[in-house]
């Protein structure tokens, strides 16, 4: 099989972006990482060695015109879109088609493809043949297109459901009544689509999360998932994730205890401190030769917080306070 390339898409700059790259340019030395962004990112993709292309230069055809005529922004109340600027909401959307176009301008059939704040520890050629009867894999318990991507004709259909979706008025202003009825954060996004797609199209998929080997992909560390959870320092809830001496990561299951190695942390939502963390550890002992499961290794709960960030939450609690 071909040598896959390692595909993100981001706008911005974001904090996280050089730990992820630094992981994936270590644990995949032999694979072309690829950066879909633009020029506040140009320069963190270049320095940790990965290729960078313009968003803005695979933003054409007259499927991307359409649906940027016919896209409408759809959530509840307390849903913020804007990140940098932006509509992220509407990006979530457009990236495939934008991803779609590089793809065919390069010829890539197949790739993997992870949102930009997924740690990746294995190399991934190692595990690609288990996946050469798919489609595409999934993430987010089942809910999202992510991770190998065997045909990209997939994302050609996907992008066609995304066109349908936005055209059915009914059923749109049906959802946005069900929208503003909700008083936590939720929008209609690629997820949503995706969830049509799966119903209505006939395909190949299996889920990226499950148990192969005493091995996995995790989905989300803020979420169980089948596994064992704790909290890190300043709160946030977090599967138990043990730093191996070989520099290896393992999830514990819940409720037999058994450690099962993550291929990839999907970090959405944590604070940098975590993504310093792990990948210090990930980068000083990738090399050692690997030994048995250690009990007793440290948690990401034990990572230390920098103090810098303790002082920024104690601030936000004080503010909470007197709010």
């Amino acid at each position: 099989m071909k040598n896959l390339p390692i595909i993100f898409c981001h706008y911005g700059f974001s904090k996280y972006l050089p730990y992820v790259f630094d992981c994936a340019k270590i644990s995949n030395p032999n694979k072309e990482i690829i950066l879909l962004g633009d020029e506040s990112n140009k320069e963190v993709a270049l320095r940790c060695g990965v290729k960078h292309f313009n968003l803005r230069d695979f933003a054409f055809g007259d499927e991307l015109k359409t649906f940027d005529n016919t896209y409408r922004l759809i959530t509840s109340q307390a849903f913020d879109s804007y990140k940098h600027g932006e509509d992220w909401n509407k990006f979530v959307f457009r990236k495939w088609f934008i991803l779609y176009n590089f793809l065919v301008k390069h010829d890539i059939e197949k790739f993997w493809h992870f949102d930009s704040d997924n740690m990746i520890f294995k190399d991934l050629a190692q595990v690609e043949n288990r996946y050469v009867d798919i489609d595409f894999t999934e993430q987010s318990n089942g809910n999202c297109i992510k991770g190998y991507f065997g045909n990209h004709q997939t994302i050609h259909r996907y992008n066609q459901k995304i066109l349908e979706a936005f055209s059915r008025k009914e059923f749109l202003e049906e959802t946005e009544r069900a929208m503003k009825g909700h008083n936590f954060p939720c929008s209609f996004n690629e997820m949503s689509v995706y969830a049509i797609f799966k119903e209505e199209e006939k395909i190949r998929t299996t889920q990226l999360a499950a148990t192969v080997e005493d091995s996995f992909f995790d989905d989300l560390l803020c979420r169980a998932q089948g596994m064992k959870m704790e909290k890190l320092p300043l709160g946030e809830d977090v599967k138990v994730v043990r730093m191996n001496p070989d520099g290896r990561f393992f999830a514990i299951e819940d409720p037999s205890g058994k450690p099962i190695e993550a291929y990839l942390l999907n970090l959405s939502w944590m604070p940098i401190y975590l993504f310093d963390g792990i990948l210090k550890h990930f980068r000083k002992n990738h090399k050692k030769p690997n030994c048995h499961f250690d009990p007793k290794s440290k948690t990401l709960a034990q990572i230390s917080v920098p103090l810098k960030q303790n002082l920024k939450s104690l601030r936000k609690k004080i503010k909470k306070l007197f709010s």
